[in-house]
């Protein structure tokens, strides 16, 4: 793996919910299923991105949703 640099889960998350559905998201069990981490640090992960105002999350029933903020780009 030289010269690959291993990408942070924050960017791992970003990515994946660029292929969420755009109307739908992606609760926070199905984001840990795709990147194959834990649901507490998946969870913890995106609490910071909502803070930063990379994701926006809402409810869809007892369900809580995932999305990326419309207009947002991958990194910051």
């Amino acid at each position: 793996m030289e010269g690959k640099k291993k990408k942070d889960l924050d960017t791992i998350l970003q990515e994946a919910l660029e292929t969420a559905p755009s109307i739908e998201g992606y609760t926070i069990r199905q984001l840990s299923d795709v990147i194959n981490s834990p649901w507490s640090t998946t969870r913890w992960h995106l609490e910071r991105l909502e803070a930063r105002g990379i994701v926006e999350p809402y409810e869809l029933g007892r369900a809580k949703i995932y999305r990326l903020r419309r207009g947002k780009s991958k990194k910051k």
